[in-house]
């Protein structure tokens, strides 16, 4: 048996994007909800997993790794800046 759903999620939509989401589920054999609530899951694993890998070229392979390799420099700019208080917190 498939665990009773507490929570809600309401949203208010143009009548255009309504009919387009019906379409779409239709065409997928899924209930508006479901629909929505699979491409928005689907949606918010792909921002996740952006935060934790990050695809490069060949060449940017070389470059990244050459420059985990150098030695920091700290310049009096990059010293000032990490002296003030930060504008943002992590997420993660």
């Amino acid at each position: 048996m498939a665990p009773i759903k507490q929570d809600r999620l309401q949203l208010r939509v143009e009548p255009s994007d309504k009919a387009l989401l019906e379409r779409a589920a239709s065409a997928a054999h899924l209930n508006v909800s479901a629909f929505v609530l699979q491409a928005a899951s689907s949606k918010a694993e792909e921002v996740l997993a952006e935060r934790h890998s990050i695809r490069l070229t060949p060449e940017g392979v070389e470059s990244f790794t050459e420059a985990l390799e150098r030695p920091a420099e700290v310049n009096e700019r990059l010293a000032e800046a990490l002296r003030r208080p930060r504008r943002f917190s992590w997420l993660d």
